[in-house]
């Protein structure tokens, strides 16, 4: 019973890494371009390869009965300035992995990794999305988290394979690097970190549904287990922030005000308002999230002063 995990060298794919190998009794296959960046999991089998060939696809999907899907390059706000390069990157790799398991029979579950903030239609805010809401991405990033989705459902119906995708919200839980465009939390807490402003895309009012890494995980690892031939399931909170009450929330942790640079102009066609309803998520899954918004940037900052300490320590 072997689970495979596809960009496990991201943000939330290497948290997932860790998690599974920590909760789970399965045995870990990644699939890895760069085999110098693997994660931290040294009883993972990793092999060295590319999505974009398809005999590496099929070495990586033999003998695997769930594969978590994270492999996706580009965010909602840069997507959008090389269209064929994004559908080359991002959608070419994923239908490559899905002719794989059609060639082979594999018939494995597939937990995909979409979009809670990019994929529904804008409307007025108050009303949390479900997942029978339509859908209107604004982003060539959002339109192919959609088709991947749409992929996986004719794939289910030809009973080529099993599927739960999960929309996930705004995740946060780890440090990220400072040039990121995506992940405000932890972007602005590494930015604080180097003495830098703290560099906002977009209208900070806008709202989304934060969600910390360990809640993404274990909805991640209970997905694994087949509830039905193709499922779509929102993972968030319920609740909306914005990104000025963000700041706030790591202001009063930070114990100090700091700069902050603001680009309007960038990400302008994001949506203003998106927070999930994750009752199926709880009706379906049994899950239901844990980690509350201040408690869980206060954590991260607690951690972030620890590891401080511990350098300034090792310094002679």
């Amino acid at each position: 019973m072997f689970a495979g995990i596809l960009g496990s060298t991201g943000f939330i794919g290497s948290y997932l890494c860790r998690h599974i190998a920590a909760y789970s009794q399965r045995p870990l296959r990644l699939l890895i371009r760069n085999t110098m960046r693997r994660p931290a999991v040294h009883s993972a089998e990793v092999l060295a390869g590319d999505l974009l060939s398809r005999a590496d696809c099929e070495h990586f999907v033999t003998g695997l009965d769930v594969i978590y899907y994270l492999a996706h390059i580009n965010t909602p706000i840069n997507s959008d300035q090389d269209r064929p390069t994004d559908v080359a990157l991002n959608l070419v790799p994923f239908l490559n992995l899905l002719d794989a398991i059609r060639k082979l029979g594999a018939k494995p579950h597939i937990v995909y990794f979409s979009s809670g903030g990019a994929v529904y239609a804008p409307r007025a805010g108050g009303v949390a999305y479900k997942e029978s809401d339509p859908c209107h991405p604004r982003s060539s990033y959002g339109i192919l988290k959609i088709a991947a989705e749409q992929y996986l459902r004719i794939a289910a119906e030809h009973r080529e394979l099993t599927a739960t995708v999960l929309r996930v919200g705004n995740a946060y839980g780890t440090l990220l690097p400072e040039y990121r465009m995506q992940g405000l939390i932890g972007v602005a807490l590494n930015q604080l970190l180097h003495g830098n402003a703290v560099h906002v895309f977009g209208n900070s009012a806008n709202v989304r549904d934060y969600v910390h890494l360990e809640d993404v995980c274990i909805a991640a690892r209970k997905a694994a287990a087949r509830h039905s031939d193709f499922d779509i399931i929102n993972v968030g909170t319920g609740q909306g922030h914005s990104v000025n009450e963000i700041l706030a929330i790591i202001r009063d942790c930070h114990g100090a005000p700091f700069p902050i640079r603001t680009d309007a102009t960038c990400g302008q066609w994001l949506m203003d308002w998106v927070v999930l309803d994750c009752s199926r998520a709880k009706n379906e899954l049994d899950w239901s999230p844990t980690i509350e918004l201040s408690a869980g940037i206060a954590g991260m900052m607690s951690a972030l002063r620890g590891e401080l300490d511990q350098k300034s320590l090792s310094v002679p």
